[in-house]
């Protein structure tokens, strides 16, 4: 289901992407129109910070550093 915020057309939901560091990969997949501000990002937990750990562009999330092997990448998409 798909709810509007002030009648306007815009879903309300949160989107998660959970993933698997596997050290090597730096890009992960996001949702076309996403930026640095409209995620939340964590590896093991941890927030990480847009301007020092990832960026985005068009429906890729890349970080500087990829995760470890093993880390827990959580993507959070917050509603547009």
């Amino acid at each position: 289901m798909v709810r509007y915020i002030n009648g306007k057309d815009r879903p309300t939901e949160v989107t998660t992407r959970q993933n698997t560091g596997d050290g090597s990969t730096t890009g992960f997949t996001v949702t076309q129109g996403m930026t640095e501000d409209k995620v939340i990002v964590t590896v093991n937990g941890l927030v990480q910070e847009s301007s020092n750990d990832f960026s985005i562009s068009g429906t890729t999330l890349t970080f500087g550093t990829a995760p470890n092997s093993g880390d827990d990448v959580n993507i959070i998409e917050l509603p547009v």
